[in-house]
């Protein structure tokens, strides 16, 4: 098993806004087939045992809200598109003061609410997603969701950017835990790289390493 060359994951400036030239079409992309991974049945099982301590760590954030006096709802729905490009909505803690519209997040983003900065920056935010897995929306392991908006752009500007609908998306991804929040076109760039690698190389073993170290990154802030 081989990861990405080292020329193709070359970190790029976090600037905005950001041009790109491209030099391919997004249509030329070599095409891959999806490799087997853990059985969704066995990521629903382990939702479901998630779903307890879950339950207790929203239970506390959601304390620690009412006691910095955060207003607004705690829970909020966002669409996201899925596997072969099906729209569903995901569910997530609220972090932003507003939803100005779909744009590329950051951890640093001026909008987000007391606390927010922490609970993106743990990914804690995501943790409702284990309702959606339980549902079928998505797994516990796989590419990240993307908004419709910012995904119909992506999938303009990136070559191969579409193969990340080749399978659900997930609540952790390789991707997400080797660069992180993607703030520019650039680094979404690399974030195809990385994500393509996993659906061709995805296994039992990469699934559960992944989600070990999933679970664990609340705990490693930087």
């Amino acid at each position: 098993m081989t990861t990405p060359s080292t020329d193709s994951l070359k970190a790029a400036p976090a600037t905005r806004p950001v041009e790109i030239d491209l030099v391919e079409s997004p249509s030329s992309a070599p095409e891959i087939t999806l490799g087997p991974g853990l059985p969704e049945g066995v990521q629903r099982f382990l939702a479901a045992l998630l779903m307890v301590p879950a339950a207790l760590i929203l239970l506390s954030i959601r304390l620690v809200w009412l006691v910095r006096g955060v207003s607004g709802p705690f829970f909020f729905w966002q669409d996201r598109v899925g596997r072969e490009g099906a729209t569903f909505r995901i569910l997530k803690i609220r972090t932003m003061t507003d939803k100005s519209g779909p744009v590329f997040a950051d951890v640093e983003d001026t909008r987000v609410v007391p606390t927010g900065t922490f609970l993106r920056r743990t990914h804690l935010d995501e943790l409702p997603q284990l309702w959606n897995v339980l549902r079928g929306d998505m797994l516990l392991v796989g590419p990240r969701p993307e908004q419709p908006g910012p995904y119909e752009l992506l999938s303009k500007l990136l070559v191969g950017y579409e193969s990340r609908v080749l399978m659900k998306p997930g609540m952790v991804a390789l991707s997400n835990l080797r660069d992180g929040y993607a703030r520019s076109i650039p680094e979404h760039r690399r974030r195809v790289v990385w994500d393509r690698w996993y659906i061709r190389n995805r296994s039992i073993s990469t699934d559960m390493i992944l989600l070990v170290h999933g679970v664990l990154r609340p705990f490693r802030l930087r």
